[in-house]
């Protein structure tokens, strides 16, 4: 996990992110990219798999480069940025993501829970709880969880 983010931090260089010309986009952005790291840490053994999948679904949710959710994932996953909450989380993301967005954000969770082949208790259970703090109904979780699963052949 560290040799994967030692490799981007080393690889990219801090882009300088103009705050001013959209500072809600950042907040969002943010608010995606620690809710994907928190699915990916909470089973205590984040993989490259889990980052990858995380920097994808990031790109996809917030229409941003791939380098540019990686970067994000990075900042998330410093210990000073992790939430003690997430309703503060789930406050930016009522008031910004559209119904189909949340459903697309937790489908995500279950991709990058799915990712090692094994759902983790502690995994279910956040996202379960972000599900909930996002008011998405329980039909559309559970539709998240059947449809990334991975199919063995």
């Amino acid at each position: 996990m560290t040799s994967f983010i030692k490799k981007i931090s080393r690889l990219l260089k801090p882009q300088s992110t103009d705050t001013t010309a959209n500072p809600g986009a950042i907040q969002i952005n943010s608010a995606l990219a620690s809710l994907l790291y928190e699915a990916a840490r909470v089973d205590r053994d984040v993989t490259n798999e889990d980052l990858t999948v995380a920097a994808e679904s990031l790109s996809g949710l917030a229409n941003i480069s791939i380098i540019e959710a990686q970067q994000l994932l990075v900042t998330a996953s410093e210990p000073k940025n992790r939430p003690t909450s997430y309703h503060p989380l789930a406050t930016i993301i009522n008031g910004h993501l559209t119904y189909e967005q949340k459903c697309r954000l937790i489908a995500s969770m279950w991709s990058i829970a799915h990712s090692d082949d094994y759902v983790d208790p502690h995994e279910d259970h956040i996202i379960r709880k972000i599900s909930d703090l996002l008011y998405v109904a329980h039909q559309d979780f559970i539709h998240g969880k059947i449809s990334t699963r991975k199919t063995k052949i």
